[in-house]
């Protein structure tokens, strides 16, 4: 931030707002909706929306150098290794209730674990190699960042997409054996169509990152995902109909 109120700046404190004010509202909503507090579902949603709260701030504080900009940067961070394989966990909970196969579930909880485990260990390596004091070194870290921000981005929504494919897959399927015209078949679609928003949720973040807005996509990740979770609660009000 260069101190003057451009237009990218009010989106950053627009988008900033929003985002906090939703996560406040999903965690009074996992408070309040759910009876039972236990299971994967419920803290992967209370944990994924917790952690919008540290990544909003931190780079609200990173990019108005209100502190610190490393202290904005650890707070944006940690916010962001939880919040995204959180919502995968999230996806990956709600697809336990309809598929029943444990192998396939087995094998895609260790592929989201793996794969925040090599894509957060190699990225936050290149992004805190930018903090060299060697200038030269820092470059070449800057360069590595660049790159490996696209790939990680790229990776994590080819998971998401992978896990809303298996669940819109499933919900046709049961669409096919319900009722013909009953209300249980239209909320099977009705789930189906939530699913494909949550798709092009992901498609605009990717479209963001591959045109170089980097900070547009920072800040508009933060709402993307807490709108995706904020949906959540939408498909668990369907679920609980059928």
């Amino acid at each position: 931030w260069s101190g003057e109120w451009t237009a990218t700046a009010l989106v950053v404190i627009l988008c900033t707002g929003i985002s906090i004010s939703n996560a406040i509202e999903l965690l009074l909503l996992v408070v309040i909706t759910f009876k039972r507090r236990t299971g994967l579902y419920f803290w992967s949603l209370l944990v994924t929306s917790c952690s919008i709260l540290p990544y909003s701030v931190g780079f609200f504080i990173a990019y108005i150098r209100i502190s610190h900009h490393l202290l904005g940067d650890i707070l944006n961070n940690i916010g962001w290794a939880i919040l995204i394989t959180g919502q995968s966990i999230v996806l990956y909970s709600r697809l336990g209730l309809l598929l029943q196969s444990k192998r396939t579930l087995r094998n895609l909880l260790t592929f989201i674990l793996v794969n925040g485990f090599v894509l957060y260990t190699t990225t936050t390596i290149l992004h805190y190699g930018t903090y060299h004091p060697d200038r030269s070194v820092a470059a070449r870290f800057s360069d590595g960042i660049k790159i490996m921000e696209k790939v990680q981005m790229t990776l994590f929504c080819i998971q998401e997409f992978y896990i809303s494919a298996l669940y819109i897959r499933e919900v046709w399927r049961l669409s096919r054996v319900l009722e013909k015209g009953g209300r249980g078949r239209r909320t099977m679609w009705e789930l189906g169509v939530i699913n494909v928003v949550i798709v092009i949720l992901d498609i605009a973040l990717l479209a963001l990152e591959y045109l170089g807005f980097s900070v547009l996509e920072q800040v508009f990740k933060a709402v993307a995902y807490s709108y995706k979770l904020k949906m959540e609660f939408a498909i668990l009000g369907k679920l609980v109909d059928v």
